[in-house]
């Protein structure tokens, strides 16, 4: 008795392709003959993340790869969080008023503090990324029947 690989739905004997979904039978299942018994075992392959895809897409959307591994929630907040932190480096600037009370100094060193900041984030959510593909890969192991 076959199994199909790809639905798990059970096919007739001698069938090349799966009555449910099409799918060729020949391949992904196995037969194991003990005596006259013969066991018929299948391993399903799950949906799996590409981390290699997650890391690229962090590497130019920051937020993306996390995203693209169901990770919704902290994808959206990745993005916001360092679009805002980019953004607020630049808004003192808008609120000068009288430019010769105006601290360069102060200025520059709270740029390079939230610089760095930002920085250190997109470096960290690109690991993130790289973990949760691999983390969606593991969660569950391939089902056999």
């Amino acid at each position: 008795m076959a199994f199909c690989s790809r639905c798990g739905s059970q096919a007739k004997e001698g069938a090349q392709f799966c009555d449910r979904c099409g799918a060729p039978l020949s391949v992904g299942f196995q037969s194991y003959s003990q005596g006259n018994q013969t066991t018929m075992s299948y391993t399903y392959r799950k949906d799996e993340k590409e981390a290699i895809l997650a890391v690229i897409l962090s590497v130019i959307i920051p937020g993306v790869g996390q995203i693209y591994c169901g990770k919704i929630g902290r994808g959206i907040g990745i993005l916001v969080l360092l679009g805002l932190l980019s953004v607020v480096s630049i808004v003192p600037l808008f609120f000068i008023m009288n430019t010769m009370e105006f601290n360069f100094a102060g200025f520059f060193a709270f740029n390079v503090v939230v610089s760095i900041l930002v920085f250190i984030i997109y470096i960290w959510q690109i690991y993130d990324a790289y973990r949760c593909a691999d983390d969606y890969n593991k969660m569950a192991p391939p089902m056999r029947y």
